[in-house]
């Protein structure tokens, strides 16, 4: 027979799940199964209707495609105005490197 878990419990297990994942990255999700011996797929499901997204590559994925981007931009003219526009803040970060060096 299935085990019921209140509300607290679930509350519990996502905020645990969320601090080891910022602590560590990831792992989280892992973590809280074997330690309050859970099934993996019912703490996904915990994570889910408590809209925390996990950390893995089709959550990133996801959340990229959500925002409009799809990782490359499709042309080599947008790269290179991309490649420019970091130069551009390589050059100035340069400059202050430059002028701290000389103060010390």
């Amino acid at each position: 027979m299935a085990t019921r878990y209140d509300q607290k419990t679930k509350d519990q297990v996502v905020a645990f799940i969320v601090d080891y994942n910022a602590r560590n990255g990831r792992g989280g999700q892992s973590a809280a199964a074997k330690k309050w011996k859970l099934n993996p797929i019912t703490v996904k499901a915990w994570m889910e209707k408590a809209g925390v997204a996990s950390p893995g590559k089709a959550a990133k994925k996801k959340a990229r495609l959500a925002a409009g981007k799809s990782g490359r931009s499709g042309s080599a003219s947008a790269a290179l105005k991309r490649m420019i526009a970091i130069q551009e803040k390589i050059d100035v970060l340069r400059g202050e490197y430059d002028e701290l060096k000389t103060q010390l």
